[in-house]
């Protein structure tokens, strides 16, 4: 009975990881965007869940989930950026650090999926 207990704990891990990856590959890439003031930024999501942008010249760190079919990044500067999909298109909003999502984004703008 144990052995069956851990054969099926195994097989649900690994059906969640494959399916966490698969679902990751949907964002997983490299956006152009803009920041909050209108300036050029780059956002790529890798699939093990790391975000890395550019902005200003400034490199930006952070992690990223899967959360209502959007991608949801939490950058080490406290601040949130969500890209979304309209259709074809990709929708880019920023939340300032303490700003809980459900308040709205401060910004919002365009993203275009480069790579």
């Amino acid at each position: 009975m144990k052995d069956l207990i851990k054969a099926s704990i195994a097989a649900a891990a690994i059906a969640v990881l494959t399916g966490a990856a698969a679902f990751a590959g949907d964002w997983a890439g490299k956006y152009m965007t803009e920041d909050t003031k209108g300036n050029e930024m780059s956002i790529t999501l890798s699939e093990n869940g790391i975000a890395v942008g550019l902005k200003h010249g400034k490199d930006l760190d952070g992690t990223w989930t899967n959360e209502d079919g959007a991608a949801v990044i939490s950058w080490t500067t406290g601040w949130t950026t969500k890209l979304s999909k309209d259709g074809d298109k990709y929708i880019k909003s920023a939340y300032p650090p303490a700003r809980p999502m459900k308040d709205g984004p401060t910004h919002t703008g365009p993203a275009e999926k480069i790579e």
